[in-house]
C-alpha cells in the first residue's frame, strides 16, 4: 500500500492539490479535508494533480464529484491532472470522465 501525500500550492487565482499515493476510505476524509481547506484558503479554481496517484477508490471518486458540484454553485472550476493510467481508466469507466476537464500534464492545466 502506497502511503497518501498530499501538497497544496498557488498558481495565479488557481491553487494545485498535488496527490502522491492511493485514496481509499482509509483516508478519503483526509483528503476532503484538503481539498476544501484549499479552497476556503485560495478560492473556488482549484486543479487536482494526481499524476502520483496509483490507485482511487469510489470514495475517493464521490469526494471529486461532490466537490465539484460545490465549485460550480460558487462559479468555481476544477481540473483534474490525469495521465493515462488507472486513475484515467477508472474516471472513464465510472462514466465520471466526461465531468472535468482532464490534462495529461500539469502545464497544460495552468495553460
Amino acid at each position: 500500500m502506497d502511503v497518501l501525500e498530499m501538497t497544496r500550492r498557488r498558481h495565479g487565482e488557481l491553487v494545485v492539490v498535488s496527490l502522491r499515493g492511493e485514496v481509499d476510505v482509509d483516508n478519503v476524509s483526509d483528503v476532503r479535508r484538503c481539498l476544501d481547506e484549499a479552497v476556503a484558503a485560495h478560492g473556488p479554481r482549484l486543479v487536482v494533480d494526481m499524476t502520483g496517484l496509483t490507485f482511487i477508490d469510489t470514495t475517493g471518486l464521490g469526494v471529486l464529484v461532490r466537490l465539484l458540484a460545490t465549485l460550480r454553485d460558487r462559479d468555481g472550476t476544477m481540473a483534474l491532472v490525469a495521465p493515462d493510467g488507472q486513475v484515467l481508466r477508472r474516471l472513464r469507466r465510472t462514466n465520471l470522465a466526461p465531468l472535468f476537464p482532464i490534462y495529461d500534464t500539469l502545464p497544460q492545466a495552468l495553460a
